[in-house]
């Protein structure tokens, strides 16, 4: 026998739960409200997080300022010494490049 035969009083669109229709959108406005917070959340992470970068960027900058006019001289010999090193692999990866 069949145990399964009801008498059409579930909530499908035979029967009379005729609520499903108001609990779906109810959950619909829950999940946007929930992916807004959520969007509101990761923006203010990021600003945060920029802020953050900005500030310790800000920091660096200004501690490489302070070393160059303490040592001119020596920061000159570094930035020789990288000029000279960007140069040979710059001219290494041209000749590479021509065979």
């Amino acid at each position: 026998m069949n145990e399964n035969t009801g008498s059409g009083t579930g909530t499908g669109t035979g029967g009379n739960g005729g609520g499903t229709t108001t609990s779906t959108r109810g959950r619909a406005e829950e999940m946007k409200d929930h992916l807004r917070a959520a969007k509101d959340a990761a923006s203010d992470a990021v600003r945060s997080t920029t802020q953050q970068a900005r500030t310790w960027t800000q920091s660096q900058y200004s501690n490489l300022q302070d070393r160059v006019e303490a040592e001119p001289y020596k920061a000159a010999a570094w930035a020789l010494g990288v000029g000279f090193v960007a140069g040979v692999l710059i001219t290494a990866l041209a000749r590479s490049g021509r065979r």
